[in-house]
């Protein structure tokens, strides 16, 4: 038996594989990190699982124990809210517990925001990837000071509520450094611009609801 790490669209659903549509349309079982999100998917598609789990960060080890268990017996299709599971999500947690229980982990690849940004930033590698900024300014000072050291580009997920903070911090401490901002990346009012920091405040300045959506930054420190 196998649980199924499957890519799903970051926004446009037309960005899914035959392949992931097959594995979702085979598997008795699928787990979703977020069904209001993932209902939408497999409606759209006309998935009718024998049974869906929701998996998330608040449940997951709770649920992981019963989860194996039934993964002993049948396959399984894990899908997040959007993109590769594994990113920024419980998916780690889930295929360490299947590995150890002796159950295959199989990657079926699809849309990712991460590779979609990395491919159109103009930026050479290398890069380095964490996830979601810290929240804490002594740990975002940490952060930020070892990739540029490092030559690293740093690539980070920002939310709406946080990315004129960001952008202000950058200003201050990286004023010459280059950042690419990917904006509701697939989706309808998508976009893709580099700039500084203080270029995109001002964008802000003149219309507040460029904050609006989710992002993915790039801080080229590799230049």
């Amino acid at each position: 038996m196998a649980v199924y790490f499957v890519g799903t669209p970051i926004g446009n659903l037309k960005d899914i594989t035959l392949r992931a549509l097959e594995v979702l349309k085979t598997s008795p079982l699928v787990l979703v990190e977020k069904w209001s999100d993932s209902i939408k998917l497999l409606n759209h598609y006309e998935i009718k699982p024998e049974k869906i789990v929701t998996y998330d960060d608040r449940n997951c080890r709770r649920v992981t124990p019963r989860l194996v268990g039934e993964l002993k017996d049948k396959d399984a299709a894990f899908i997040t809210s959007a993109g590769m599971p594994g990113i920024s999500d419980p998916g780690a947690y889930l295929a360490r517990a299947c590995r150890e229980a002796g159950i295959e982990v199989v990657p079926i690849p699809g849309p990712s925001s991460l590779s979609a940004a990395l491919a159109v930033c103009g930026f050479e590698a290398p890069f380095l990837f964490i996830g979601f900024l810290p929240k804490k300014v002594g740990q975002l000072t940490k952060t930020l000071k070892a990739a540029a050291e490092a030559g690293n580009n740093l690539v980070f997920f920002e939310a709406t509520f946080r990315l004129e903070k960001t952008l202000k911090f950058l200003a201050e401490n990286y004023p010459q450094t280059l950042l690419f901002v990917g904006k509701e990346m697939t989706k309808k009012f998508e976009s893709y611009e580099v700039g500084y920091a203080e270029d995109f405040l001002e964008k802000i300045k003149e219309n507040k609801s460029f904050t609006k959506g989710e992002f993915v930054v790039i801080a080229n420190f590799a230049q």
